[in-house]
């Protein structure tokens, strides 16, 4: 399968703040996340889809995987360092 990666636009406005290395170490987690949606915490009980992802030790993503539609919708993105 290969999954595709949109992001929200209020993901897309956070990202333009965030610092180079922290903008590489998204775009490296969300490329790992492309090959295994599944490697990442899940945020809400019964809800296996909706899930969260650390991404350069500071920041977090959280997301939708739509497995039959083949996305991966980053919906929250969080950066802290």
């Amino acid at each position: 399968m290969s999954y595709r990666v949109p992001l929200a636009g209020s993901v897309l406005a956070r990202m333009k703040d965030l610092p180079d290395h922290a903008l590489t170490a998204l775009v490296e987690r969300a490329a790992d996340l492309v090959d295994e949606p599944w490697d990442a915490q899940v945020l809400y009980p019964g809800r296996r889809g909706y899930r969260q992802a650390v991404f350069g030790g500071f920041g977090v993503i959280h997301f939708h995987v739509d497995e039959p539609a083949e996305l991966i919708t980053v919906y929250e993105l969080d950066w802290t360092g």
